[in-house]
Protein backbone atom coordinates (compact mmCIF):
# COMPACT_ATOMS: atom_id res chain seq x y z
CA UNK A 1 0.00 0.00 0.00
CA UNK A 2 1.40 3.20 -0.80
CA UNK A 3 0.12 6.62 -0.68
CA UNK A 4 -0.27 9.32 -3.77
CA UNK A 5 2.19 12.37 -2.97
CA UNK A 6 -0.33 13.82 -5.29
CA UNK A 7 -3.17 14.81 -3.00
CA UNK A 8 -0.94 16.77 -0.28
CA UNK A 9 -0.21 19.03 -3.31
CA UNK A 10 -3.81 19.27 -4.18
CA UNK A 11 -4.54 19.64 -0.52
CA UNK A 12 -1.90 22.49 -0.56
CA UNK A 13 -3.15 24.21 -3.26
CA UNK A 14 -6.58 24.06 -1.85
CA UNK A 15 -5.61 25.58 1.49
CA UNK A 16 -4.02 28.23 -0.44
CA UNK A 17 -6.98 29.33 -2.67
CA UNK A 18 -8.91 29.17 0.15
CA UNK A 19 -6.83 31.63 1.89
CA UNK A 20 -8.31 34.63 0.48
CA UNK A 21 -11.60 34.09 1.60
CA UNK A 22 -13.72 36.48 3.99
CA UNK A 23 -14.54 35.40 7.53
CA UNK A 24 -17.85 36.13 7.02
CA UNK A 25 -19.77 33.10 8.59
CA UNK A 26 -22.11 32.52 5.42
CA UNK A 27 -19.16 32.89 3.22
CA UNK A 28 -17.12 30.14 5.26
CA UNK A 29 -20.31 27.89 5.60
CA UNK A 30 -20.30 28.05 1.37
CA UNK A 31 -16.96 27.38 1.14
CA UNK A 32 -16.79 24.33 3.52
CA UNK A 33 -19.73 22.98 1.75
CA UNK A 34 -17.85 21.68 -1.44
CA UNK A 35 -18.65 18.43 -2.91
CA UNK A 36 -15.83 15.96 -2.46
CA UNK A 37 -12.81 16.47 -0.38
CA UNK A 38 -10.34 13.78 -1.10
CA UNK A 39 -7.71 13.58 1.47
CA UNK A 40 -5.85 10.07 0.85
CA UNK A 41 -5.24 7.88 -1.96
CA UNK A 42 -3.51 4.60 -1.93
CA UNK A 43 -2.48 2.13 -4.22
CA UNK A 44 -3.14 -1.63 -3.52
CA UNK A 45 -2.33 -4.78 -5.50
CA UNK A 46 -4.56 -7.96 -4.73
CA UNK A 47 -3.62 -11.45 -5.85
CA UNK A 48 -6.76 -13.84 -6.44
CA UNK A 49 -6.38 -17.33 -7.08
CA UNK A 50 -8.81 -20.03 -8.45
CA UNK A 51 -8.00 -23.34 -8.54
CA UNK A 52 -11.04 -25.72 -10.67
CA UNK A 53 -10.39 -29.01 -8.79
CA UNK A 54 -13.72 -30.76 -10.59
CA UNK A 55 -12.06 -32.33 -12.63
CA UNK A 56 -9.39 -33.22 -10.30
CA UNK A 57 -8.33 -37.14 -12.19
CA UNK A 58 -7.77 -35.48 -15.36
CA UNK A 59 -5.11 -32.27 -13.81
CA UNK A 60 -4.80 -29.25 -12.61
CA UNK A 61 -6.67 -25.93 -13.66
CA UNK A 62 -5.13 -22.73 -11.87
CA UNK A 63 -4.25 -19.05 -12.23
CA UNK A 64 -3.03 -16.29 -10.27
CA UNK A 65 -3.88 -12.54 -10.88
CA UNK A 66 -2.57 -9.76 -9.89
CA UNK A 67 -4.71 -7.10 -9.70
CA UNK A 68 -3.64 -3.02 -8.94
CA UNK A 69 -6.36 -0.92 -7.33
CA UNK A 70 -6.21 2.86 -6.76
CA UNK A 71 -8.68 4.12 -3.24
CA UNK A 72 -9.37 7.20 -2.68
CA UNK A 73 -11.60 8.73 0.79
CA UNK A 74 -12.50 12.10 1.85
CA UNK A 75 -15.28 13.22 3.05
CA UNK A 76 -18.54 13.83 1.18
CA UNK A 77 -18.57 17.25 2.04
CA UNK A 78 -22.65 17.16 0.14
CA UNK A 79 -23.95 15.59 3.17
CA UNK A 80 -23.20 18.80 5.62
CA UNK A 81 -25.80 20.90 6.62
CA UNK A 82 -25.73 24.67 7.71
CA UNK A 83 -25.94 23.54 11.31
CA UNK A 84 -23.06 21.23 11.02
CA UNK A 85 -20.65 24.44 11.01
CA UNK A 86 -21.13 26.77 14.05
CA UNK A 87 -19.43 30.07 13.92
CA UNK A 88 -19.37 32.29 17.44
CA UNK A 89 -16.68 35.33 16.53
CA UNK A 90 -12.99 33.59 16.11
CA UNK A 91 -14.42 30.18 17.37
CA UNK A 92 -15.62 27.66 15.12
CA UNK A 93 -17.29 23.84 15.09
CA UNK A 94 -17.47 22.46 12.16
CA UNK A 95 -19.16 18.51 12.03
CA UNK A 96 -18.05 16.40 9.09
CA UNK A 97 -19.62 13.27 7.70
CA UNK A 98 -17.70 10.32 8.44
CA UNK A 99 -14.64 9.23 5.60
CA UNK A 100 -15.77 7.04 2.96
CA UNK A 101 -14.50 5.70 -0.40
CA UNK A 102 -14.94 8.20 -2.84
CA UNK A 103 -13.68 5.93 -5.71
CA UNK A 104 -12.18 2.46 -6.35
CA UNK A 105 -10.53 2.46 -9.67
CA UNK A 106 -9.30 -0.65 -11.72
CA UNK A 107 -7.81 -0.12 -14.87
CA UNK A 108 -8.33 -3.25 -17.12
CA UNK A 109 -4.25 -3.00 -18.05
CA UNK A 110 -3.71 -3.32 -14.37
CA UNK A 111 -5.58 -6.70 -13.60
CA UNK A 112 -2.79 -9.62 -14.73
CA UNK A 113 -2.09 -13.21 -15.19
CA UNK A 114 0.43 -13.40 -12.85
CA UNK A 115 0.68 -17.77 -12.87
CA UNK A 116 -1.43 -20.28 -15.36
CA UNK A 117 -1.42 -24.12 -15.13
CA UNK A 118 -3.63 -26.03 -17.49
CA UNK A 119 -3.17 -29.44 -17.74
CA UNK A 120 -3.48 -31.35 -21.04
CA UNK A 121 -6.33 -32.66 -20.52
CA UNK A 122 -8.70 -29.97 -19.42
CA UNK A 123 -9.63 -26.64 -21.18
CA UNK A 124 -7.89 -23.58 -20.81
CA UNK A 125 -10.21 -20.84 -18.54
CA UNK A 126 -12.37 -19.15 -21.22
CA UNK A 127 -12.40 -15.21 -21.05
CA UNK A 128 -15.98 -15.20 -19.22
CA UNK A 129 -14.09 -17.41 -16.42
CA UNK A 130 -11.77 -14.90 -16.35
CA UNK A 131 -13.48 -11.53 -16.08
CA UNK A 132 -15.53 -13.52 -13.75
CA UNK A 133 -12.26 -14.29 -11.42
CA UNK A 134 -10.92 -10.74 -11.96
CA UNK A 135 -14.86 -9.50 -10.77
CA UNK A 136 -14.58 -11.61 -7.30
CA UNK A 137 -11.04 -9.79 -6.71
CA UNK A 138 -12.55 -6.43 -7.29
CA UNK A 139 -15.10 -7.15 -4.80
CA UNK A 140 -12.08 -8.54 -2.48
CA UNK A 141 -10.40 -5.32 -2.70
CA UNK A 142 -13.78 -3.30 -1.96
CA UNK A 143 -15.05 -5.29 1.03
CA UNK A 144 -11.19 -5.19 2.89
CA UNK A 145 -12.73 -4.42 6.36
CA UNK A 146 -9.34 -3.71 7.30
CA UNK A 147 -8.09 -2.02 4.19
CA UNK A 148 -11.18 0.22 4.34
CA UNK A 149 -10.59 1.11 8.25
CA UNK A 150 -7.51 2.45 7.96
CA UNK A 151 -7.47 4.35 5.08
CA UNK A 152 -11.08 5.87 6.35
CA UNK A 153 -9.01 6.34 9.84
CA UNK A 154 -6.22 8.33 7.57
CA UNK A 155 -9.43 9.65 5.55
CA UNK A 156 -10.44 11.42 8.57
CA UNK A 157 -7.07 12.46 10.18
CA UNK A 158 -6.63 14.04 7.23
CA UNK A 159 -9.39 16.10 7.15
CA UNK A 160 -9.51 17.26 10.38
CA UNK A 161 -5.75 18.96 10.16
CA UNK A 162 -7.05 19.88 6.58
CA UNK A 163 -9.92 21.92 8.22
CA UNK A 164 -7.71 23.40 11.22
CA UNK A 165 -5.23 24.85 8.73
CA UNK A 166 -8.14 26.54 6.14
CA UNK A 167 -9.53 27.47 9.10
CA UNK A 168 -6.73 29.10 10.89
CA UNK A 169 -5.38 30.98 8.15
CA UNK A 170 -9.50 32.71 7.83
CA UNK A 171 -8.77 34.13 11.13
CA UNK A 172 -10.29 31.68 13.58
CA UNK A 173 -8.66 30.76 16.82
CA UNK A 174 -10.51 28.24 18.61
CA UNK A 175 -11.17 25.22 16.13
CA UNK A 176 -13.51 22.15 17.13
CA UNK A 177 -13.26 19.72 14.56
CA UNK A 178 -15.70 16.46 15.06
CA UNK A 179 -17.35 13.77 12.95
CA UNK A 180 -21.13 12.58 12.68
Amino acid sequence: MKKNPLFSLLLLASLIAFTGCHKETSDIKTKIRKAELGTVQYTVRQIIRNSDETWQILGDKKVLFSVKATLKAGIDLDKMTDDDIIVHGKDITVILPKAELLAVNIRPRDIRVAYSKVSMLRKDYTQQEYDQITRAGELAIKTDNNLKSSILAEAQSSAKEFFELLLRSNGFNNIEIRFK
